[in-house]
């Protein structure tokens, strides 16, 4: 009897230890895969154990070179295919190029053409269809990048990006049809502008450009996306570019409309306009890297015109962006975005935060058509915009700077009033819920705090969300998902 005693009080301590051990797992996060990319991704998941597996075989490798693409014809890359540009690769006039969500396109770091980077061009007068999804975006990367982070965000310019040319109005030095930078000076497919205002390259949607910009000699670059001449007809939307060795994006000329943009991690500028472009900007965001010498520009450079007093000059309307720079203690450039070579244009509802020096610099010559005289002229607008944690301002005009030879106090008079009498606001502090630079920190939130909501009117074909910034701040982040800080573990 005493035996079978002990045995109850055996199993009666097993079963005490057991549903003790139970209970301390429920209370715990199980831990283990979170990304649904991978081969183990565990749906019960509550923390990332840093386990995921991923398939290898990203399909089979096919290259292109220049001469594997002709003009008239219609080209289909899938997803279950990765495709190595070789070289600069055209896709000529007559020609149609259809991108399958979720394909991968790599550019080689060493071509074995000869050029001097990879790079894919949609030559004036061809098509790019190339519309991802939120489950499935388009990726242009290095031919080094194992898409599961292996590459740092300072590791750019290992292949040369993306350029569409198109035939919408574009004027410089007396030619209104031009070269891009980038292309050697004998490449007459690299020529764009015309008369179309709406002219249509085809489409760009849900695409990722990665690790690109390339300088071929001073001033003469391939960013990661390049517009030249794009008309309005052409969609250009949810665009990732991310670690670019120049400027995130630069448009040169044109009519194209652009909508939820990304420029992270450019070492030149994150915004980039010039000669010409008319066209509109909504919901673009950009983030820089910190420190100093080439880690980073301006976030906006915008140009007007070749020659400053040309009749075609840039004057985009732009509104909801959210530019972080790269801290208020960085020691590479000072301004955050410079107006220049007679720029017009707008500026609404738009946050600027984390930067070391200058909100704006607009610049004023001794003589001749500037952008300052654009202001005085009604033909800058800059409105509703809030600028936040800049080194040394205490107040709005401790944001400005007027760029001369022979600046006046009454110059720069004139611009603080514009902006104070605008709606423009600045305050000490940031006021993004959080700021993250690094992959894995899992806490970037580029959304405002509370309290920002106190947009003004925005001109005609702009949206009017009814907040500042690219980002609604009770709304979902539409970085979220598909995007580089996605799958990198930012967010």
């Amino acid at each position: 009897m005493k035996t079978q005693m002990n045995k109850f009080k055996n199993y009666l301590a097993y079963a005490v230890i057991i549903a003790s051990l139970s209970i301390t797992a429920s209370c715990g996060k199980e831990e283990g895969c979170t990304d649904p990319t991978a081969t183990n991704y565990n749906s019960d998941a509550e923390e990332d154990d840093g386990s995921c597996e991923y398939e290898d075989d990203q399909g089979e490798e096919i290259t292109i070179t220049d001469e594997s693409l002709e003009s008239g014809q219609t080209y289909d890359w899938t997803a279950n295919n990765t495709y190595i540009l070789d070289g600069l690769v055209f896709v000529e006039s007559g020609a149609t190029l259809n991108i399958e969500p979720g394909t991968v396109i790599k550019g080689k770091t060493s071509p074995t053409t000869g050029d001097n980077t990879s790079s894919l061009i949609i030559s004036r007068g061809a098509t790019i269809n190339a519309e991802g999804n939120p489950d499935n975006p388009i990726i242009f990367t290095a031919e080094d990048d194992d898409l599961n982070g292996n590459l740092l965000p300072s590791d750019c310019g290992r292949w040369g990006g993306v350029i569409i040319l198109g035939s919408a109005p574009t004027y410089a030095d007396g030619n209104t049809e031009v070269l891009i930078e980038g292309l050697p000076s004998t490449e007459t497919r690299g020529t764009y502008g015309g008369s179309n205002a709406g002219d249509n390259s085809g489409i760009l949607k849900y695409v990722s450009i990665r690790y690109s910009g390339v300088g071929i000699a001073p001033g003469d670059e391939i960013q990661g996306l390049t517009l030249g001449g794009v008309g309005n007809g052409t969609t250009i939307e949810y665009i990732d570019i991310y670690s670019s060795c120049d400027d995130g994006i630069e448009i040169f000329g044109g009519t194209v409309d652009i909508k939820y943009i990304i420029a992270a991690f450019a070492t030149d500028d994150a915004f980039d306009f010039d000669i010409g472009w008319t066209g509109k900007g909504q919901y673009l965001f950009a983030l820089q890297l910190t420190g100093g010498g080439d880690a980073y520009d301006k976030a906006g450079e915008w140009d007007g015109a070749i020659p400053d007093d040309a009749a075609l000059y840039t004057k985009p309307d732009l509104a909801n962006m959210t530019l972080i720079g790269p801290g208020q203690s960085a020691t590479g450039a000072q301004n955050a975005i410079v107006m220049r070579d007679a720029f017009g244009g707008s500026l609404y509802n738009s946050i600027l935060v984390d930067f070391p020096g200058v909100g704006i610099e607009v610049e004023d010559l001794e003589s001749g058509l500037d952008s300052y005289q654009r202001l005085l002229d009604d033909e800058i607008e800059i409105h509703n915009n809030t600028w936040a944690a800049f080194a040394g301002a205490s107040d709005v005009d401790g944001l400005v700077k007027i760029t001369s030879g022979n600046p006046t106090s009454s110059d720069a008079a004139e611009l603080k009033a514009h902006l104070n009498d605008n709606g423009n606001t600045n305050i000490a502090n940031n006021i993004l819920t959080n700021i993250s630079r690094t992959p894995g920190s899992g806490s970037l939130d580029p959304r405002p705090t509370s309290g920002y909501d106190n947009a003004g009117p925005v001109p005609a074909g702009l949206e009017s969300p009814g907040y500042r910034g690219a980002f609604d701040p009770n709304g979902e982040l539409w970085i979220a998902g598909w995007t580089t800080f996605a799958k990198f573990g930012f967010l």
